[in-house]
């Protein structure tokens, strides 16, 4: 399973990498273009927020496997190794049940972009698929939550190497 988490890890991370540079070169080309040429890149707006879409929540499961979310270490020093293993774990489930429940009420919403049809507006694009793709990237993260719940307990603190 831990070997599976890492390869959807890494296919997200490089879809995450590709969105970041087709997000950069848009607006990099779409400032070009609107003030040498006067004419802006149509659809860049579009683009951009779709390309920020799939960094994000694609771009996330990297983070939940590595186990590097942010941690505030108030009582790790004070507590038994034992128990710094038991608080892990149990963010680990929290964070796991968090993510399912995050992908349930998306449902919600992405069956009504689907149902009346919403588009965006410059390029036509359905949301449903932005939805789907929303959907996918926090599911892939489930996994690799999932992945991190497989792995051993690292107490050192600085987290663990991407």
């Amino acid at each position: 399973m831990l070997r599976f988490a890492k390869a959807m890890k890494n296919a997200q991370l490089r879809l995450a990498m590709l969105a970041l540079f087709v997000m950069m070169m848009i607006i990099v080309c779409d400032v070009t273009m609107r003030y040498v040429f006067s004419s802006p890149i149509h659809g860049a707006y579009d683009i951009v927020e779709v390309s920020l879409l799939i960094f994000v929540f694609h771009g996330l499961s990297a983070c939940f496997l590595a186990r590097q979310n942010i941690v505030i270490d108030l009582i790790d020093n004070i507590v038994s190794a034992r128990t710094t293993h038991v608080l892990v774990r149990l963010s680990d489930l929290i964070t796991i049940g968090m993510l399912g429940l995050m992908i349930w009420a998306m449902f919600e919403p992405a069956s009504q972009a689907f149902e009346y049809g919403d588009k965006k507006l410059e390029l036509g694009l359905k949301l449903w698929i932005l939805w789907s793709l929303a959907i996918a990237g926090l599911a892939g993260t489930l996994f690799c939550a999932l992945g991190a719940l497989a792995k051993p307990v690292v107490t050192s603190h600085g987290g663990e190497r991407m």
